[in-house]
C-alpha cells in the first residue's frame, strides 16, 4: 500500500499526483501537505486518511458510484462462506484434542458471536451498553458471560483485529470490482462485522452436527452409486459389441 509520505527536517508531509478527475479543476499535478508529526506510524494513519478522502472526492467529480446492494450481498455471501469454512476445520481440529471440551466451544462460540453481535449493530466502538446486558441476560446468559464478552472484544483491539485491517476491507471491496473509497470502507467494515456474526451463529453445525448440507445427503450419494452403477453396465455391454464379433 503507497501511503505518499516523505520526511523533510523531522516531520513528515503527504504528497500524491492530483488525481485525473480533480486536476482539470485544480489546476495542478500534485497535491502536497504537511501531516505536522515526526513519528512515522502516526504519519501513515493521517495519511491513509487523506488518501481515502481524495479518492472520494476524485470519485464525486468524476461521477462514479458507490458499491451497489448486489455487490455488497457478494460480500457479505464471501465473508460467511468463507468463515463457516474456517470455523469448521477448526472445531475439527479441536475434537481430536484429548482435552477437548464440548461445552467450552460452545461458550467460546456464544461469546465470540455476542462480540459480533456488539460490533455489527454498534460499529467497531461498540461497547456492553445496559440495554445490551438487558438483552444478553434475557437470552440466557450469565454475569461471567457477559464479562467474557467484554474480554474477547478487549482481546480484538489488543491484537488490532477491530477495526479490521485495511488490506482486508480494501481486497473485499476490489473483489466486487469497486473502489476502497471512504465510504465503501465503512460499508466493508459493517459488512465484515455482519458477515463474522452469522458465521459464529452456525454453532450447531460444528458443535451439534446440524448441518444442512447434510439432509438428503445419503439418498444423493445413493442415487449417484445407482447411476454409476447402471453407467458401468452400459460401458460393460458397449465394450463386449466393440471386442467381440
Amino acid at each position: 500500500m503507497a501511503f505518499h509520505i516523505f520526511r523533510r527536517q523531522a516531520v513528515y508531509y503527504w504528497r500524491r499526483r492530483t488525481p485525473r478527475a480533480l486536476a482539470k479543476v485544480l489546476g495542478r499535478q500534485h497535491l502536497s501537505m504537511s501531516l505536522q508529526t515526526s513519528n512515522r506510524a502516526a504519519a501513515r494513519r493521517l495519511a491513509t486518511q487523506v488518501n481515502l478522502f481524495l479518492d472520494d472526492v476524485a470519485i464525486l467529480a468524476d461521477g462514479t458510484d458507490q458499491l451497489s446492494r448486489s455487490q455488497i450481498e457478494t460480500m457479505l455471501h464471501a465473508i460467511v462462506e468463507k468463515q463457516v469454512a474456517k470455523l469448521d476445520l477448526v472445531a475439527l481440529a479441536a475434537k481430536n484434542a484429548p482435552d477437548f471440551d464440548v461445552d467450552q466451544a460452545r461458550s467460546d462460540d456464544k461469546w465470540a458471536l455476542w462480540t459480533f453481535t456488539l460490533l455489527d449493530a454498534q460499529g467497531h466502538g461498540a461497547t456492553v451498553r445496559p440495554q445490551d446486558r438487558d438483552r444478553m441476560i434475557a437470552e440466557g446468559l450469565s454475569e461471567a458471560d457477559i464479562e467474557a464478552v467484554k474480554r474477547h472484544l478487549g482481546m480484538l483491539r489488543a491484537n488490532d483485529m477491530v477495526p479490521t485491517k485495511y488490506h482486508v476491507l480494501r481486497q473485499m471491496i476490489e473483489g466486487v470490482q469497486a473502489l476502497p473509497t471512504a465510504m465503501n470502507m465503512d460499508v466493508a467494515q459493517g459488512t465484515y462485522f455482519r458477515g463474522m456474526r452469522l458465521a459464529l451463529a452456525q454453532s450447531e453445525r460444528r458443535y451439534g452436527g446440524a448441518r444442512v448440507e447434510d439432509e438428503g445427503l445419503a439418498d444423493r450419494c445413493s442415487r449417484r452409486a445407482i447411476h454409476r452403477s447402471r453407467l458401468s453396465r452400459r460401458q460393460a455391454l458397449r465394450w463386449i459389441a466393440l471386442t467381440i464379433h
